[in-house]
């Protein structure tokens, strides 16, 4: 990592999420679009997890969702752009059925432990 975002890492983990990309750029001093890729990279991005069926389905396989890197062969596989994936894992749009059960199958997870992973958690709040 450069020494340029290593500096700047304690202000991006205090206001990622909260404040806007183009506000971030402008505290910062760069450009949005480096700041934007550089977040990517280095995953530093709000996900929302709350009824977000891909990170649950990866952390099911997964103990941490971070360990999962997607793979050029695995786009291919499941017919996901990256695109698309990003979008899926940042809970941005809801995965459909042939994209969850594309998803499982290259996985190798099996039908009870997909099912699972839809259920609603009764007590997830407590």
């Amino acid at each position: 990592m450069h020494k340029i975002w290593k500096d700047r890492l304690p202000y991006l983990d205090l206001n990622v999420g909260l404040k806007k990309l183009p506000e971030m750029a402008q505290e910062l001093g760069v450009n949005q679009e480096e700041l934007r890729l550089f977040l990517h990279r280095s995953r530093r991005f709000k996900v929302y997890s709350k009824d977000n069926l891909t990170i649950r389905l990866i952390t099911s396989k997964f103990t941490y969702p971070e360990y999962f890197m997607p793979t050029k062969q695995f786009f291919q596989l499941t017919g996901i752009r990256q695109g698309r994936w990003w979008q899926l894992y940042k809970g941005e749009r809801k995965i459909t059925e042939k994209e969850y059960s594309a998803i499982c199958r290259h996985l190798k997870i099996d039908n009870k432990q997909a099912m699972d992973v839809r259920q609603l958690d009764l007590f997830e709040n407590v």
